[in-house]
């Protein structure tokens, strides 16, 4: 009888010496994160839509910090007129820049457009809800504390800029 009671209390001492070991040995692993927007500085709602050229090149004029052309191409991108989003820029980092896309009217859904300026006006790079494609940042240098991971579709894992 004693005999059994060794052996047990020797199996659970094992039983807990290797789940301290196996536990206590891993390291946690550092999630990545889309920055989440800061204070708002710039809102725009477009409400009409710049008329196509005989030749099909638009030509939008916009002022400093017009955020027009972010929200054409956001439209674009969701086959959806631009006339129906709220677009506003959180954060700017030199020419690089965030911000949000709602739909006129609602609280709360929406996601993430990043965009870089290139002389004075605003450059769609990306915009969705997750983490963008490697291959649609990779050729921008946009700085991680705007954006710190994108998705690799070689490796199916997200990658840390």
């Amino acid at each position: 009888m004693n005999n059994n009671k060794v052996v047990i209390a020797i199996l659970v001492g094992a039983l807990c010496i290797s789940a301290a070991i196996y536990f206590g040995g891993q390291k946690s692993a550092k999630i990545p994160t889309v920055i989440v927007p800061e204070l708002m500085q710039s809102q725009i709602e477009v409400t009409e839509m710049p008329m196509a050229s005989p030749s099909g090149i638009v030509t939008v004029t916009v002022g400093p910090d017009d955020l027009t052309p972010i929200a054409i191409a956001v439209g674009k991108e969701l086959g959806v007129a631009p006339t129906t989003f709220v677009v506003t820029k959180s954060k700017q980092i030199g020419d690089y820049g965030i911000g949000g896309v709602t739909t006129k009217g609602e609280q709360a859904g929406g996601g993430q457009w990043w965009g870089v300026k290139v002389n004075g006006v605003w450059q769609f790079i990306f915009a969705g809800q997750s983490y963008p494609k490697c291959s649609v940042v990779a050729p921008y240098q946009i700085p991680k504390a705007l954006l710190d991971s994108c998705w690799d579709d070689a490796t199916n894992t997200l990658k840390q800029l």
